[in-house]
């Protein structure tokens, strides 16, 4: 299991900065999955799935959720056919949700909103996707779908067509029912509904033991590390597990969930997750600015140096990482190992960081590019990277 980077934040001047970083990455990923996987789909058909679609727009006019998916869908419904449903639960905000999928109905998008639980709906919308690619959103605020109805979805009528979760596995929660097992309140049916049985119990005791005096924050990552575990074992998918903090150095909020059965899915949410990483730094900077102006250096150009550090940090990472594999193996390409070409620094290094890294070796005589049948610059994934004289 892949394990991606922190981001996230929440600031009284920007009451929906906690979600930036959530937004991008949705952004910067679905777009990709429909137009990959509907390439290939029976009449390029894509569904998508938002279950906890809340208003869809901010009241400043800023998209949320709902509505990046519709401008994602807008940006290919010349080539591909698509097709969402977002459900919400609270009266008010789906009754504002309606109408900003109104708006995109009127564009000749096939969207539609649904009012209730999304477990009400959650097999209709399987039903209805049918042998096409389905990506599901579930960013519910507490409790989400059960463990057992995601494991029945994905191992059933999910397990052959591309299917995609990226999920919410609350912190907030997690913090809540910990704390009242440890005080001795032992009924804590929503958390073995969201973990599919007990065994979080015995996670919370042992981690708090080993770590008495600490915060609970090596309680909620390990939590999260055992769900994504047994859920991606239990749905022969492959994890990705991303915390979300309110600011840098406080624990996490939430942790996002990421489940694919796709090489190419692990390997476009890495520079997805990036890209959103450097989005939401250059939005803290921004807000930090906005409440301490006048000051000599600005937050936004502290911020920019800290990026670019990353950046170095991460290609030398990655770097390394491409030399470890030509070590073990003759040749390889890079898609069938993402996860150890991208190692720690999943969800920071860029496609573009890989790429870099991958001219510097074969510049250097320490790798080779094998042919690429004829292709001038082939995808930086699908390069096959081999042994040189250096390396062999």
């Amino acid at each position: 299991m892949a394990t991606g980077t922190n981001a996230g934040l929440l600031d009284e001047a920007d009451p929906h900065a906690q979600s930036v970083f959530k937004h991008e990455l949705l952004s910067a990923y679905l777009e990709p999955f429909m137009a990959m996987t509907g390439s290939t789909a029976r009449g390029r058909r894509v569904v998508v799935l938002d279950g906890f679609a809340g208003r869809g727009r901010y009241p400043d006019g800023r998209p949320a959720s709902a509505e990046r998916i519709m401008k994602a869908m807008a940006s290919l419904k010349q080539t591909r056919q698509l097709e969402a449903f977002f459900i919400e639960r609270r009266h008010t905000s789906f009754a504002e949700l309606k109408t900003v999928v109104a708006d995109y109905q009127a564009q000749g998008l096939n969207v539609t909103a649904r009012q209730g639980r999304v477990e009400r709906y959650l097999l209709e919308v399987v039903e209805r996707a049918g042998d096409a690619p389905l990506f599901m959103f579930l960013d519910p605020c507490g409790e989400g779908v059960s463990f057992d109805q995601l494991t029945q979805v994905l191992t059933g009528p999910r397990r052959d067509p591309k299917t995609e979760v990226l999920l919410n596995f609350s912190a907030d929660l997690s913090r809540r029912v910990s704390g009242a097992l440890l005080k001795g309140l032992e009924n804590q049916n929503a958390m073995d509904r969201a973990c599919g049985g007990g065994w979080w119990r015995e996670v919370v005791r042992k981690v708090r033991e080993a770590a008495p005096g600490a915060t609970f924050e090596p309680v909620l990552n390990a939590l999260a590390i055992e769900y994504a575990k047994r859920l991606g074992e239990a749905t022969g998918m492959q994890a990705v597990l991303v915390p979300v903090y309110r600011k840098l150095g406080q624990q996490p909020i939430y942790h996002l969930v990421f489940f694919t059965r796709s090489k190419y899915g692990l390997w476009v949410f890495a520079d997805a997750a990036a890209r959103a990483r450097q989005a939401w730094l250059r939005h803290l900077a921004r807000i930090q600015d906005l409440q301490e102006p006048g000051t000599l250096f600005t937050c936004a150009d502290l911020m920019e140096a800290r990026i670019a550090r990353e950046a170095d940090q991460a290609l030398i990472s990655v770097t390394d990482n491409l030399a470890s594999l030509l070590h073990q193996l003759r040749g390889y390409r890079l898609v069938d190992r993402t996860a150890e070409v991208f190692g720690q620094v999943y969800g920071v290094a860029t496609e573009s960081t890989v790429r870099e890294a991958v001219d510097d070796l074969v510049e250097l005589g320490f790798a080779a590019r094998a042919p690429n049948g004829g292709k001038s610059k082939p995808r930086t994934r699908e390069i096959t990277l081999m042994r040189s004289s250096r390396t062999a």
